[in-house]
């Protein structure tokens, strides 16, 4: 299998340090091995699972690379195991890649049956502790080396590296949450939270043949910014939402996702999809639920063939939607905690190019 020799300068990184905070330091880059594939990291954007792991310490104290979303360039492929796109493709040094969030062990038997997304024990990339096997976990970095068994798929040369970064995240948990409400053609959709993941749900329900796509936001920015990725209507928490029959939650409060989903006519389906989504502590109505045949479905992880469908998805709407404009211009690596301390407005994602020192 090609290759190509692996870079001799050391890969630079965003390290979760534990009480210190973020720290940036150099990391050697190991050749890859067989399965593995070591990506050199073009633009890296910040989700909300970043910035939530950081702000509530989630990592512990353990060193950690940040980041998952991310587009770049395969720099070396290890040989002795062929490393696949999730459409089959053999991928080869100088291929422009996305990536999966969720690694899958490939031996659990979700795994084995080729559902990895179901799998039992996965591994999330910007999240794992730096360790010598694996030190170069996340995308937050010039270089990350993606284990045997991640999800990668090709991005077409039309593109831009920004509007390609947070597939892997963002866009491919809108593409499960859409896939999991059901077919969503001639049906009226709500849409819990304007951020990137609500965004992407708005406009794939939409051009899904939504006969209707309304947006519920408590800010104005993002109230505005879903009208033009294709709502009907953008409401505030506090405003009366309109009978419907999809409800897609991605990261809306507990009291909003409740009445929101006194909304949902006979049959209707809610489908939590927010990582930050508070449902936990909501109160549902079982009775009313049996009564009107309603169906309220967690997420769980985004499979392989959503890394697929974003990417699609993108290509397909890049060029209608504003999706350039709700990613920053790139910034270097040295702007990681400025980044990560960023709280949304008009800006959906930071965007990080390792490659720049500023």
């Amino acid at each position: 299998m090609p290759t190509l020799t692996t870079p001799t300068v050391p890969a630079r990184v965003a390290l979760w340090e534990g009480a210190p905070g973020i720290g940036l330091t150099s990391v050697a880059c190991p050749a890859p091995a067989p399965g593995q594939v070591l990506v050199r990291v073009s633009v890296a954007t910040v989700c909300g699972c970043v910035r939530d792991a950081v702000r509530e310490r989630r990592l512990g104290s353990w060193p950690t690379v940040l980041g998952h979303e991310g587009v770049g360039v395969v720099e070396a492929v290890g040989r002795g195991a062929e490393a696949l796109t999730v459409d089959g493709v053999s991928l080869a040094p100088g291929m422009r890649v996305v990536w999966g969030r969720d690694v899958g062990c490939g031996a659990c038997a979700a795994c084995t049956a080729g559902l990895a997304g179901a799998c039992a024990t996965p591994r999330e990339l910007g999240r794992q502790p730096m360790t010598d096997a694996w030190a170069l976990s996340g995308s937050l970095a010039t270089h990350l080396m993606l284990p045997a068994g991640a999800a990668l798929a090709l991005v077409p040369s039309g593109v831009p590296d920004a509007v390609a970064a947070p597939a892997g995240c963002a866009l491919a948990v809108a593409a499960a949450a859409v896939e999991r409400a059901g077919s969503v053609a001639g049906r009226r959709v709500v849409v819990l939270g304007a951020g990137m993941i609500g965004l992407a749900a708005l406009a794939m329900a939409v051009e899904a043949g939504a006969a209707s796509a309304t947006a519920v936001d408590p800010r104005g920015k993002r109230r505005r910014r879903a009208l033009a990725f294709g709502a009907d209507a953008a409401l505030d928490v506090d405003a009366r939402v309109p009978a419907c029959d999809v409800v897609i939650d991605a990261a809306g409060g507990a009291d909003t996702f409740v009445r929101v989903t006194d909304s949902l006519a006979g049959g209707g389906v809610a489908v939590v999809a927010g990582a930050r989504s508070q449902v936990p502590d909501a109160v549902v109505d079982v009775e009313r639920l049996s009564r009107e045949g309603l169906a309220l479905l967690g997420l769980g992880r985004p499979a392989p063939r959503h890394l697929a469908d974003a990417v699609a998805f993108l290509a397909a709407t890049h060029a209608m939607r504003p999706w350039a404009q709700i990613v920053s211009e790139p910034r270097g690596l040295d702007a990681v905690v400025e980044a990560v301390a960023h709280s949304g407005g008009s800006i959906a994602r930071v965007a990080i190019a390792p490659a720049l020192r500023r």
